[in-house]
């Protein structure tokens, strides 16, 4: 009778079958057919960085899945651990990785009722395209686009796990960005047109990027630049030297923070919110510039009362024009 139990307990272990160089590599199909469902816990543990220029995030997060393979059930009641290329499994994969570590050893544990468990740590750079229209007004989203290799949606089923929710840490390293919020969406994933649809799980993280630095540290001391230029309009249009000299140097100095701030963004096609700013402010400043010119052209012919007057209205006109620059750069 003992010999008897002892076979049993054998033929339903899967250490039988794995020393008999038959493992579980087949999909565990569920009953009645359909894809194997396998549950998601993704937890964000930190964000280092998000690199606008380089459109990339630095991401420190842990996974873990889960499913059933009925196969793998002892009758002894026992917990098993097997190395991951030892038994069937969704073949994760973080599509849009750059460099990334994984800190966990390749293992799955395996329930006594066949309930199969793979987790990982990872850290390391994704890719991100960003939309930068708004910047510094904007809200970004950055994805972990997890898929199952070579399984599309009718063989794998990528659903959150709802025992062990996911999330985002409490706290993070991440200095100039704030949290929103995240989603996930379990649509399939397509690299390219033409192309076989993966089974796929993107978790999203939503951030808006703190204005605090780009206020204190940009955008106010290009006003007062601007501001400075305005000087030339209350010195008498006779000092033509002085006024040139103040204007040259409010449009050295805004070209001098245009290459400061391209070296903040990728090269894009497009003009950001505050490309916008400073292109008009420059506009504005080689106005003054113009207006110099003029007025210094007036008074060497004796025309001082005209170029007076003109700078008169520009007192008015430069603020008034500045405003609506700011209006259309930052509030529109």
């Amino acid at each position: 009778m003992r010999l008897l139990s002892l076979a049993l307990l054998l033929l339903a272990s899967p250490l039988s079958l794995l020393a008999a160089g038959t493992p579980m590599m087949d999909r565990p199909t569920p009953e009645g057919g359909g894809p194997t469902t396998v549950h998601v816990e993704l937890v964000v543990l930190d964000v280092d960085e998000i690199d606008s220029a380089n459109q990339t995030v630095t991401v420190n997060f842990f996974m873990r899945l889960r499913w059933e393979d009925p196969r793998l059930a002892r009758l002894d009641g026992v917990s098993t651990i097997y190395p991951l290329g030892e038994v069937w499994h969704p073949s994760p994969q973080i599509i849009n990785q750059q460099k990334i570590w994984s800190t966990f050893e390749e293992q799955a544990r395996v329930t006594p009722d066949g309930t199969v468990s793979y987790q990982q740590r990872y850290w390391g750079q994704l890719s991100q395209p960003l939309e930068l229209h708004d910047f510094p007004f904007d809200q970004q989203q950055f994805d972990i686009i997890l898929i199952a290799a070579m399984f599309g949606p009718e063989q794998v089923a990528f659903v959150v796990e709802e025992e062990l929710p996911s999330g985002i840490a409490s706290r993070l390293s991440l200095p100039d960005w704030d949290i929103v919020g995240w989603k996930t969406n379990n649509a399939p994933y397509l690299a390219m047109a033409g192309t076989t649809e993966g089974a796929a799980l993107t978790f999203s993280v939503i951030v808006d990027r703190q204005i605090g630095y780009y206020l204190w540290k940009v955008i106010a001391p290009l006003i007062l630049i601007i501001m400075m230029s305005w000087i030339v309009f209350w010195i008498d249009p006779q000092e033509s030297g002085t006024q040139i000299g103040v204007a040259t140097t409010s449009m050295l100095t805004l070209i001098a923070y245009r290459f400061m701030i391209g070296g903040l963004l990728p090269k894009v096609s497009y003009l950001t919110r505050l490309d916008h700013f400073i292109l008009w402010s420059t506009i504005l400043v080689f106005g003054t510039l113009v207006v110099v010119v003029v007025t210094s052209s007036l008074a060497k012919s004796n025309r001082a009362v005209h170029a007076r007057r003109i700078d008169q209205i520009c007192r008015i006109a430069f603020p008034l024009c500045f405003g609506l620059v700011v209006a259309l750069s930052f509030i529109v």
